[in-house]
């Protein structure tokens, strides 16, 4: 059988139109991402304003024992629906149509199992949270609506993402952060402490309402509770949930042990530390790695059978996050002291060095995350859990090793090594078992790209006085340079843009 072969031409326009639709949506999703930031920093501080110490650790208590049970209980749906509805999105109507009915079905089902456990555990969940106390039981019972909204929103929000409903989801998820605010503060504002159970499910109801209201409008809501042939059809579905749920607990459980371990070698100060360190880096990512799971999965898993085109879109996705995050990684180094200044208080400066030196792993992690999806994509969750409970290991192991030796600081070292170790492990799996390639372009553009951090991370640590910031400088704008010539020489949307700008400038 001969392979057929792709014209040249056509295959430069399609990996220029493979560029344009990531920075599109890296855009999207990124800006949107830093407004939810911004709004959830200013609700934070007004929350903790509003309830003092005591009032949040109780709303933190309550949230983190809901969405214990919504992980348990929704099976991995608002996940693992994406595949299963983006699979039909090139096929007739009738087969997307039933694919988004068997994940209403069961995220239904989800739904009524997560409010029933809640309501049957209430008691034990009041006083496994609040040290034997069970004078939360009746919170807990009034919180229980809240996993039944939380399923159905993560079964709508896999729709919306599976059949390419990107636009509509980015203005949900900017009406939900707006609609917590609004709700939320006034709600506390009136009540105080009494208002904390309230606010949540008034929260949670808001943002399935939000959510439904824009899924409802391509697909109308229709169910088959009692079908067993869509139950049946939904099996495939629950068994890759399952899976990612069964990952999530590890990935918890390593995060558990760390920061067990840090308490007990360590003090809550160096805790506190590293937690927030840990928390800026997340935020730093979720500027590029967020449209990966609304826009790269779908792809991928919409041609899980065809290796060349999963290879084109995972390089297309590396090349363009190598891109976007190495001037961001730079400008973070530079400026990484301003920032934790203006985000926290003078007692984290700690917390900067040890940032710094983890956010030289986010450049792996660009070549990692489109490689890790592929398994999801082809529906292989044993080899997906896998690679994720071998890189908890590293993890776990990197960053107690590297604490016992430089305390705190070296933590920083730690994420980078590990991460490191992860790209090492996902790209030897993904090649050896579906024939997956890094492009020689991604690896000059991160060689490039590591070089100009790595140089911006020795002038911020060695460099006296004003040099270091103008040496950082330069280096930032050689960083910057570097990505938009290169996407400008691959895409047409900077070029559109450029355009836009120069004759704005001229009129």
């Amino acid at each position: 059988m001969t392979e057929q072969k792709t014209d040249p031409e056509c295959a430069g326009q399609e990996h220029s139109n493979a560029y344009d639709r990531i920075i599109k949506y890296t855009g999207l999703f990124g800006g949107v991402q830093g407004i939810v930031t911004l709004i959830t920093i200013v609700r934070t501080k007004l929350v903790s304003m509003l309830l003092g110490p005591n009032g949040f650790g109780i709303n933190e208590s309550f949230n983190r024992t809901l969405n214990l049970v919504k992980s348990t209980t929704d099976l991995g749906i608002p996940f693992s629906a994406v595949k299963s509805v983006s699979e039909c999105r090139e096929g007739c109507s009738e087969q997307l149509e039933e694919s988004v009915l068997i994940t209403r079905t069961w995220a239904l089902l989800t739904a009524m199992a997560g409010m029933l456990l809640c309501i049957l555990l209430a008691p034990a969940f009041s006083y496994w949270a609040f040290d034997g106390d069970r004078g939360y039981t009746l919170s807990f019972l009034l919180l229980s609506p809240m996993a039944a909204f939380s399923a159905i929103t993560g079964g709508e929000t896999a729709i919306m993402k599976g059949s390419g409903m990107l636009g509509q989801l980015a203005k949900s998820q900017l009406l939900m952060v707006l609609a917590t605010l609004c709700i939320s503060v006034p709600v506390l504002w009136t009540m105080g402490l009494p208002g904390i159970a309230p606010s949540l499910v008034l929260v949670s109801f808001a943002s399935m309402v939000i959510t439904c209201c824009f899924s409802f409008r391509r697909f109308p809501y229709r169910v088959r509770l009692f079908s067993r042939e869509t139950l049946t059809k939904g099996f495939g579905m629950i068994r890759l949930g399952v899976f990612f749920t069964i990952t999530s607990f590890f990935g918890s459980g390593a995060f558990t042990i760390i920061a067990n371990y840090l308490m007990k070698n360590g003090s809550a100060e160096e805790t506190g530390i590293y937690s927030a360190g840990y928390l800026l880096i997340s935020y730093l990512g979720m500027f590029v790695f967020s449209a990966m799971e609304s826009d790269y999965f779908p792809s991928i898993s919409a041609v899980n059978q065809d290796r060349e085109k999963i290879n084109q879109l995972a390089n297309s996705q590396t090349e363009v996050a190598l891109l976007l995050m190495a001037p961001i990684v730079v400008g973070f180094i530079l400026f990484s002291g301003v920032i934790v200044s203006l985000l926290l208080t003078p007692k984290f400066a700690e917390a900067v060095p040890m940032a710094r030196f983890a956010a030289v792993g986010l450049m792996f992690k660009c070549l990692t995350q489109p490689l890790s999806y592929i398994s999801l994509a082809k529906g292989d969750s044993r080899t997906f859990m896998i690679q994720e409970v071998l890189y908890d290991v590293v993890f776990v192991a990197a960053v107690l090793g590297l604490f016992h030796v430089g305390g705190v600081i070296l933590t920083g070292a730690a994420l980078t090594a590990a991460a490191m170790a992860d790209t090492v492990i996902v790209y030897s799996i993904t090649h050896a078992r579906y024939g997956i390639t890094i492009s020689r372009r991604a690896i000059v553009v991160l060689a490039l790209q590591l070089l100009l951090i790595l140089s911006t991370l020795a002038a911020i640590s060695f460099i006296p006085g004003m040099l270091k910031w103008a040496a950082g400088l330069v280096l930032l704008a050689v960083s910057t340079y570097y990505s938009l010539h290169h996407l400008k020489k691959h895409t047409s949307f900077i070029r559109t843009v450029e355009e836009k700008l120069k004759r704005k400038l001229r009129s």
